[in-house]
């Protein structure tokens, strides 16, 4: 099934975004391939309004529709203040799109198709898991435009090992897929016509998990990566206390294991 989160715009043919539902999981593609996924102030609020749309999946699958994941935001539309306030139609741009995949329930995974630079790049870096095509180019140029990248930056900064987000930043040089995997932008490479089914498959094993137990594991994640040893290891106590208490999976799951049943990792 697919659907559309907002009117497109005027003198427009097609949506901006689109949506595809499944069970338990959702796709959602940018749809804007003649300009390479460039995400216009429209793009981004199809895709905010997108992204509150699927608040009811366990796993989202982000991806591009035609040669590339996403450019990163259309500079025909910057202005000297570029993307970081709101207009005065107070549209949501580009910090508000990180910060709803960052806190939304579902767990994300960019499928990289193609080109992702700048803000594509900080895509990646915020969606959870990524599966490369082999195709794929990712890179932020802005050291090249004579700036500093505003969110692909930061965001490489936190996702990658200290040298290799200064190659990103600081050469302006696009990275291969395979160089995208040693580096660990992303999870896996695949060949292009693998790539939807790849992150698919992905996407259905995670809507078969408990949607709490998966809320607050993308939860822990987050904020273990600021934390010491001890205190990640006082997070994860609590963290299972909580799913404890909101849901009797935990519970459940070990008494089938007792019972013989094996789910996914668990071994014969």
């Amino acid at each position: 099934m697919t659907d559309t989160p907002s009117t497109p715009p005027a003198g427009s043919d097609e949506p901006l975004v689109l949506v595809e539902r499944h069970d338990g999981y959702a796709v959602v593609t940018l749809n804007r391939p003649a300009k390479r996924n460039a995400m216009s102030a429209e793009a981004m609020r199809q895709l905010h309004a997108a992204l509150e749309s699927v608040r009811d999946a366990q796993a989202v699958v982000l991806t591009g529709n035609g040669p590339a994941f996403c450019a990163g935001v259309d500079l025909s539309e910057q202005t000297g203040d570029g993307y970081s306030s709101r207009s005065s139609q107070q549209e949501p741009y580009w910090t508000d799109i990180q910060i709803a995949i960052r806190s939304h329930p579902a767990i994300f995974i960019a499928a990289v198709n193609g080109y992702a630079l700048g803000g594509g790049s900080t895509l990646i870096h915020s969606c959870d898991l990524a599966i490369a095509a082999e195709s794929a180019q990712i890179g932020a140029p802005e050291m090249g435009f004579g700036g500093f990248p505003s969110h692909a930056g930061p965001a490489a900064v936190k996702r990658l090992a200290p040298k290799h987000a200064a190659q990103v930043i600081l050469l302006a040089r696009r990275v291969d897929a395979h160089e995208a995997l040693r580096m660990a932008i992303v999870n896996k490479v695949v060949p292009d016509d693998q790539l939807l089914a790849e992150a698919t498959e992905w996407a259905a094993q995670l809507a078969s998990f408990n949607p709490v137990a998966l809320d607050w594991g993308k939860r822990a994640i987050q904020v273990m990566e600021n934390l010491t040893w001890d205190e990640a290891m006082s997070y994860t106590d609590m963290t299972g206390r909580v799913i404890a208490a909101q849901t009797p999976a935990t519970r459940e799951g070990i008494e089938a294991f007792l019972r013989g049943h094996r789910g996914v990792g668990q071994g014969a």
